[in-house]
């Protein structure tokens, strides 16, 4: 759901809107210093044809461990699997191992994508999204992977939530993209969901919250943010997607994509912007006044800006995002055998101090 293929298991309920043409999309907030030209993770390094999306980091006493996926097969379509990457700077990264993290053989699942890891309990969980092979009646669900050590995994629940199948219900036609912290002793899952929106428009699009004190039992899924008053779906933004976060303290912030439905665009469901909102409970958040990025941050991200991947780093915070150019720039990278800067993986950096100073707008939501 966060890369080119997987937004295009959402062209169904898209096409059902027809909103107006994407507006300018609001300026991001200053500050954030950019890998403007190119990805520092792009398509066909470290693997032949690799297409790199979702990141998901982690700091080590030597560096940093990316966990990310890529097309394995035929380039663009599935199986998507994890992959394991590690780094001394967080911009040169070596794959650790070599082959895909997990296998979709054993599963119901076509792909398994958006990995997010995270330790608790003395392992390292990954909660990810499982992508089915025929969307009906639902294109994704979320399983979840433990291993003692970040590198071996099994699959501990291949299907941890999904969908309800209710039309209407805020997650009604799916569930996926998960967004693991661990906050005090407990186990947090953000997601993204999606349902129909009563009174018409494009898809309504929120996150939600389970939540764990063991990493089996989960409580019931609730909605914890719904799209505000800077993205409305008059102007056919569908919500958020691709749900990250950070605890510090009680506090959670969370880091999340935009999402905007277009009909005739190519594809009609992109993630245009990356925003950020504040929690004290995990539930209850405050919205910043302007997105942290947005897909005219770089030269490289026109077509979409997608999969947030956040760290506190020292006394900076760090961000990896996905990203690609619009469909119609994609030739070149065909051309070289599906290698070059128009897909990858991005850095973003913006000092400590900016980023927890205090909004001078927001919304509670």
């Amino acid at each position: 759901m966060r890369g080119i293929a997987a937004s295009l298991t959402l062209a169904l309920l898209a096409a059902c809107a027809n909103p107006a043409p994407p507006p300018d999309l609001p300026r991001a907030m200053p500050g954030w210093t950019v890998s403007r030209a190119a990805p520092v993770i792009p398509a066909g390094s470290l693997r032949r044809q690799g297409l790199w999306n979702d990141p998901s980091p982690l700091r080590t006493a030597d560096g940093y461990v990316l966990y990310m996926t890529s097309s394995t097969s035929a380039p663009f379509k599935p199986p998507v699997l994890p992959f394991r990457a590690v780094s001394r700077d967080g911009e040169h990264w070596t794959l650790s191992p070599a082959a895909p993290l997990l296998s979709p053989a054993d599963g119901p699942y076509a792909s398994i994508e958006t990995p997010s890891v995270v330790q608790f309990a003395g392992r390292y969980w990954m909660a990810f999204t499982g992508v089915y092979a025929s969307p009906d009646p639902s294109p994704m669900a979320i399983g979840l992977a433990v291993s003692p050590d970040g590198v071996a995994w099994h699959v501990a629940n291949w299907t941890l939530l999904r969908a309800t199948g209710g039309a209407t219900d805020w997650n009604g036609y799916l569930v996926g993209e998960p967004g693991a912290v661990v906050r005090g002793g407990e186990l947090l899952i953000y997601f993204s969901a999606l349902g129909a929106r009563p009174e018409g428009g494009p898809p309504r699009q929120s996150i939600g919250l389970i939540r764990s004190r063991d990493g089996v039992s989960f409580t019931p899924p609730v909605p914890v943010l719904g799209q505000g008053p800077l993205y409305p779906a008059r102007q056919g933004y569908a919500g958020y997607s691709s749900p990250a976060a950070l605890a510090d303290g009680q506090d959670i912030d969370l880091f999340y994509s935009v999402a905007h439905v277009q009909k005739s665009a190519d594809p009609e469901w992109q993630q245009v912007a990356i925003h950020h909102a504040r929690s004290a409970d995990g539930v209850h958040f405050r919205e910043d006044a302007a997105p942290l990025l947005t897909r005219a941050s770089t030269n490289w991200t026109d077509g979409e800006i997608l999969a947030p991947g956040p760290l506190r780093d020292g006394d900076h915070i760090s961000l990896w995002f996905g990203g690609h150019v619009a469909h119609p720039r994609l030739a070149p990278l065909i051309q070289r055998g599906v290698a070059g800067p128009e897909l990858g993986i991005g850095l973003a950096t913006l000092p400590l101090d900016q980023f927890t100073r205090p909004k001078t707008k927001g919304t509670d939501r």
